[in-house]
């Protein structure tokens, strides 16, 4: 969307404050309108995609690259900009009608809520709910979701019946994944010392975006796992933990937005509680993204040396699995890097209806890029009784 020539303009302007209050004319109106319009029709009518959604049930949450890369996790003097304000409207207008199926006026009557946002809670039979929070329209560089919110979410989980007994949330990037908190530094201490605005780096497009920030701290800012996001994390993983012990009920976190596959959890620091009695043991699924190019090895190795055991409490732990132990080809993966596979793929999951389990499955693309190899996850239900430790 940014490579229209009536951005141009805007995008020259020096002084950010200036450009924060520049007006989003009529002519950025028109332009937007008709490239969102124009990019769902192209993709949902002229590709096998759309054939597939003529047959296959779909339901989505919105990520930013239904609006463009990294929105809600750059300095306010962008975020609040009157153009970027303005566009964000017309990539949601577009997200509402093309995949939410509802519009601004209906979003609530349909089952959409948020304080200005667009979350959902679905049931898929009478043991599984799915949560679909929206992370991207109420989001700033120092808060993903509103409390307001949160608030919403947890109202609307305690009306589930009481049959439920596994919860999958559905988040843009995991929620227990590795930490990359040195690169934040770096690229902090970049802007920080003013080397973003040096002309022979601000001409690199790999370093630097199009508006003058470093081009990875919105990737970095994205991520629950950022320094500038682990509070209001914690304070998530905690309020689902007592759901999930007041309710009997398993939590399941499902992201992508990273390119790779793995698998990790949160669970209780008491190694001898088995995950069936245990509310605190949370898996999360990482699958994504289905059609997008590996990152190199490099990339997923400097990773993995971070994929470490982390505290989030006194009583909670996460990691992630060494469910790589083999790849595709039935070799050690690339490096050893067991926990994080750079390879396509998509994830299933099915019912065990006589022990309420859900079993799990990693697809990941077969090296000559013909068929798929699973990778099993199974999540046990959550006993019903006290589970309290």
């Amino acid at each position: 969307v940014w490579q229209a020539e009536c951005w141009k303009p805007w995008l020259g302007i020096k002084d950010k404050y200036v450009r924060r209050d520049a007006p989003f004319t009529p002519e950025m109106g028109a332009v937007a309108d008709d490239y969102y319009f124009t990019h769902y029709a192209r993709c949902f009518f002229m590709s096998r995609f759309g054939d597939s959604m003529t047959t296959i049930p779909i339901t989505t949450i919105i990520d930013d690259h239904d609006v463009w890369d990294g929105i809600g996790s750059y300095p306010d003097y962008l975020q609040n900009s009157r153009v970027w304000v303005q566009l964000k409207e017309y990539a949601f207008k577009y997200w509402r009608l093309y995949q939410a199926h509802t519009n601004q006026s209906l979003a609530r009557q349909h089952g959409y809520f948020g304080r200005s946002g667009y979350c959902w809670l679905k049931q898929f039979g009478p043991h599984t709910a799915a949560l679909g929070p929206d992370t991207r329209y109420e989001r700033t560089l120092h808060q993903i979701i509103e409390p307001a919110t949160y608030d919403m979410i947890f109202e609307r989980l305690e009306q589930l019946p009481r049959s439920v007994r596994h919860l999958v949330v559905f988040l843009g990037v995991p929620i227990v994944y590795p930490r990359l908190t040195y690169i934040e530094r770096a690229l902090a201490g970049m802007k920080s010392i003013g080397l973003t605005k040096l002309n022979f780096i601000a001409s690199k497009r790999a370093l630097v975006n199009i508006w003058g920030e470093p081009e990875l701290s919105d990737d970095m800012n994205d991520h629950w796992t950022s320094e500038v996001h682990l509070a209001e994390r914690k304070q998530l993983v905690l309020r689902l933990q007592d759901f999930a012990r007041r309710r009997s009920v398993r939590v399941t976190f499902v992201g992508g937005d990273v390119h790779c596959c793995g698998a990790g959890r949160f669970a209780s620091v008491n190694p001898a509680l088995p995950p069936e009695r245990d509310f605190r043991f949370m898996p999360q699924i990482v699958s994504s993204a289905i059609m997008n190019i590996p990152p190199p090895n490099l990339v997923i190795r400097a990773v993995h040396s971070s994929a470490k055991t982390y505290e989030l409490d006194g009583s909670t732990d996460e990691l992630m699995y060494r469910l790589f132990e083999q790849d595709v080809n039935g070799h050690a993966p690339p490096n050893n890097n067991t926990k994080l596979l750079a390879r396509r793929n998509f994830s299933s999951y099915v019912e065990d209806l006589s022990s309420r389990s859900l079993i799990i499955n990693i697809h990941v693309q077969n090296s000559n890029n013909v068929g798929t190899k699973a990778y099993h996850i199974g999540v046990p239900a959550l006993d019903v009784g006290p589970n309290v430790v």
